[in-house]
């Protein structure tokens, strides 16, 4: 069995999140259920699919966008982590920044974009925000792949690129640990959609986990919660509203109209 948790993981937060693991396994143990220390981000096989594919997967955090394409109905949904931000529960959005030399309303813009099967970092700078305006990236002429939201707010900092969209957790662990928001401004912030999803391997009942991450909730500690973006409780969502946000072209597709 293998578990990991690396979608908000950091050095820096790195010995709270072993913390709140612990926690969940004494927790399924009182419960009758066994679950494997956990693994970091850097010990996980390199494609992150096939560690998510994995038929002993305790449990892993993925990002809704894979979730509807390669795992969709290949892996059991346990949950979503709630970091109170400003929408619904288990939800999020990206945070919108630019360079401070790019004045609102500009266009034929350099967008960066972390990787191409992201929500937050690509998917969600192709939709239609509810305020009208048109999908940041109707504003790019070029597009910048960056490999991680720390890199998008690395290129925009030093403006080899204008704009970006930033799931709003690792806005906040960049605020937290590299005082981003010194060096970038916000835009705007793009609709909320389902956040990161809880995954295990398929036909596993996800009821125990859930009681397992509900009882180490109430472990937190408030700096152990901030370290890891926020966290605050756990929301139980439905397949439906992941597969409900429209899939995004592919960025070469994007790029071939621009």
């Amino acid at each position: 069995m293998i578990a990991s948790l690396p979608m908000y993981w950091r050095a820096e937060s790195a010995d709270a999140w072993f913390r709140f693991w612990d926690a969940v396994r004494r927790a399924a143990a009182q419960d009758g259920h066994a679950l494997p220390k956990l693994t970091p981000p850097d010990a996980l096989h390199a494609d992150l699919a096939a560690h998510w594919l994995a038929p002993d997967l305790a449990l892993s955090q993925t990002c809704g966008l894979p979730f509807r394409t390669v795992l969709k109905d290949r892996v059991e949904y346990v949950a979503t982590f709630d970091f109170g931000l400003k929408c619904r529960p288990g939800y999020y959005y990206s945070q919108v920044i630019a360079h401070p030399d790019v004045p609102p309303g500009a266009t034929s813009l350099r967008l960066a974009y972390s990787t191409a099967n992201s929500q937050s970092g690509w998917a969600a700078a192709t939709e239609s925000p509810d305020d009208g305006h048109p999908p940041w990236v109707a504003s790019a002429a070029t597009l910048v792949r960056t490999g991680s939201h720390a890199g998008s707010w690395t290129t925009v900092a030093e403006h080899r690129a204008d704009i970006a969209c930033i799931d709003a957790v690792s806005w906040r662990l960049l605020k937290r640990f590299d005082a981003a928001d010194r060096t970038v401004r916000l835009r705007g912030r793009t609709n909320p959609t389902p956040g990161l999803p809880l995954i295990t391997a398929k036909g596993t009942d996800p009821e125990p986990l859930r009681r397992a991450l509900r009882h180490a909730m109430q472990s937190l500690t408030a700096t152990d919660a901030a370290d890891m973006g926020g966290l605050r409780g756990l929301a139980v969502l439905t397949a439906h509203e992941y597969n409900a946000v429209p899939l995004p072209p592919a960025p070469d597709q994007v790029a071939a109209r621009q």
